[in-house]
C-alpha cells in the first residue's frame, strides 16, 4: 500500500471549491467535517491529532470574531481541511456493520476495540457510534473509557467537551470522533493507574488543593515535554497519589474547577517562556476539558482526579519554583495592540489593568487574534480562557490576562510554514 502524501490543495482553492462566501458558518462547518472525519493511515503527528479539535474550536470561536477578521477566520478552517488531506488516508474497511446497533451498543463496541488495540473494529464501531449517537450522549457513553487514557496525547476529553456545544444538533458530523478513536486504539497501554486505586475517605476541599497547587515539586522534563512522559512521571513517581488522594477526594467540581483552571491560568502568566505555546496551553485546555467530562460523567470523580493529575504533571514538569498563590502585573502604557506586540508580559499587564469599560471588547480582539493565527493550541487556549472568563467571573481579568499573554507570545513569531500563504502543492512543516 503505497503512503504517498497526496499534494496538499491551496486552502483558497479548496474554500471556493467549498461554496467559499456563499456558505454560512454552519453549512461551511458541516462540509468540512464531512471530509475531516477520515483517519490517516499513519500514527498521528500533533497537526493530524489536533486536526478535529482545531475545527471545533475554531468553529466556537467564529461568533466572538470582528467582520473585519472573518475572512480569515474561515479561511483557517478550510486550511485545516487541506493540511489534513495532505496527508495518506488509512485504508479502512467502509462495509457497514452487519447490525444495527443503538448508541450504547455502539460505545460498548468501541471500548472493547480500544481494549483489544483494533484499529479497523475501533473506526467501524466509532462510524457506527456516530450513525446513532447524539451529541449529549458522548460523556455518559465514552467518558469513562476515554478520562484515563494518555494515548492521542490524552486531548480526546477535549472533543467531548467541545463537540456538543459547537454541534448540539449535529451541525458536525459526530465522524469527528474516528480519528481520535483510531489513536485511543493505537496505544491502550498509554493510561493514568493511580485514579484506579484512589481514595474515598471524602476528605478534599478547595484549601486542601489550593495547599497542593503551591507545593507540586520540582521534577523537570522527563526526557520528553510530550503528555504521557510528563504524566507517567506524576504518575508512578506517587507524587499525583500522594498530593491529590487527599486534597481532590469528595471536592466538589465547582471547588475544583476554580483551583485548578485558575493555578493553570497562572502558569501560563509567570511560567517560563519556553512552555507558553505547547505546556502551559494544555494544562488549562486538558483539565477544563477533564471537569467538563465530570459534570457529565457516570463518575465525576475520575474527571476530577484525571484534572489534577494534567495541572500537577505540567507544573513538576516545566515549572522552576512554586506556583505564587496570587499574580499581579503593571501597565505597560500604550494600547492593546501595542501590548501584543510588545510580548507577554505587556499583553497580560494590559489586560490586567485595563478600564472596566475595555473588558467587554477584549473578548471579540482576543478571539479575532487567535483565529488568525495558524496554530491549534492558540485557538484552543483562549477558547477556554473566554469560557473560563464567563463561568469563573471573579476570575475574568485572569484568564483574558492568560489569553493575551498567549497571542503577546506569538506576536513576533514570522510563521513561515502557514500554509496560507504556501501555493497550492507539497504539504510544508
Amino acid at each position: 500500500m503505497s503512503t504517498v502524501a497526496p499534494r496538499m490543495t491551496a486552502p483558497s482553492d479548496l474554500y471556493e471549491s467549498l461554496g467559499g462566501t456563499a456558505r454560512s458558518d454552519a453549512d461551511l462547518l458541516h462540509a468540512i467535517g464531512e471530509r475531516l472525519q477520515v483517519p490517516r493511515e499513519e500514527p498521528a503527528n500533533s497537526f493530524v491529532l489536533h486536526a478535529p479539535l482545531e475545527l471545533l474550536a475554531r468553529a466556537a470561536l467564529l461568533p466572538w470574531v470582528r467582520t473585519e477578521g472573518r475572512q480569515l477566520a474561515r479561511l483557517r478552517m478550510v486550511a485545516v481541511l487541506a493540511e489534513y488531506e495532505a496527508e495518506p488516508a488509512a485504508d479502512l474497511n467502509d462495509e457497514p456493520l452487519p447490525v444495527t446497533a443503538d448508541a450504547s451498543t455502539s460505545a460498548a463496541g468501541i471500548v472493547t476495540a480500544l481494549i483489544a488495540a483494533d484499529l479497523a473494529a475501533a473506526d467501524r464501531w466509532a462510524r457506527s457510534f456516530a450513525a446513532s449517537a447524539r451529541p449529549h450522549e458522548l460523556t455518559p457513553l465514552l467518558g469513562a473509557a476515554v478520562l484515563p487514557s494518555l494515548a492521542a496525547a490524552g486531548h480526546a476529553s477535549i472533543f467531548l467537551y467541545l463537540y456538543p456545544r459547537v454541534a448540539p444538533r449535529g451541525e458536525a458530523t459526530l465522524g469527528l470522533i474516528r480519528p481520535l478513536v483510531r489513536e485511543l486504539a493505537r496505544y491502550p497501554e498509554l493510561r493514568l493507574d493511580w485514579i484506579a486505586d484512589r481514595s474515598t475517605a471524602g476528605a478534599g476541599s478547595a484549601g486542601a488543593l489550593a495547599e497542593v497547587m503551591a507545593r507540586v515539586p520540582v521534577m523537570g522534563v522527563p526526557g520528553s515535554t510530550f503528555i504521557y512522559p510528563v504524566m507517567h512521571q506524576v504518575d508512578h513517581a506517587g507524587v499525583a497519589a500522594d498530593l491529590l488522594g487527599t486534597g481532590l477526594d469528595g471536592i466538589g467540581i465547582d471547588d475544583a474547577e476554580r483551583v485548578l483552571l485558575r493555578a493553570a491560568a497562572r502558569a501560563m502568566l509567570v511560567g517560563t517562556e519556553e512552555h507558553v505555546p505547547y505546556g502551559w496551553t494544555h494544562a488549562l485546555t486538558m483539565s477544563q476539558a477533564a471537569l467538563a467530562v465530570a459534570r457529565g460523567s457516570l463518575d465525576p470523580q475520575l474527571g476530577i482526579d484525571v484534572a489534577g493529575t494534567y495541572v500537577v504533571g505540567i507544573l513538576a514538569a516545566l515549572a522552576t519554583g512554586p506556583l505564587p498563590r496570587e499574580v499581579a502585573f503593571d501597565h505597560p502604557g500604550g494600547t492593546f495592540p501595542d501590548a501584543i506586540a510588545a510580548g507577554r508580559e505587556a499583553a497580560a499587564g494590559w489586560v490586567w489593568n485595563a478600564p472596566d469599560d475595555a473588558i467587554a471588547g477584549l473578548r471579540s480582539d482576543l478571539a479575532t487574534r487567535a483565529s488568525a493565527n495558524r496554530d491549534a493550541h492558540v485557538v484552543k487556549y483562549v477558547l477556554a480562557c473566554l469560557d473560563q472568563a464567563a463561568a469563573d467571573p471573579e476570575a475574568l481579568r485572569l484568564y483574558l490576562a492568560a489569553a493575551a499573554a498567549l497571542l503577546g507570545h506569538w506576536s513576533p513569531i514570522h510563521d513561515a510554514d502557514d500554509p496560507l500563504d504556501a501555493p497550492g502543492g507539497e504539504t510544508q512543516r
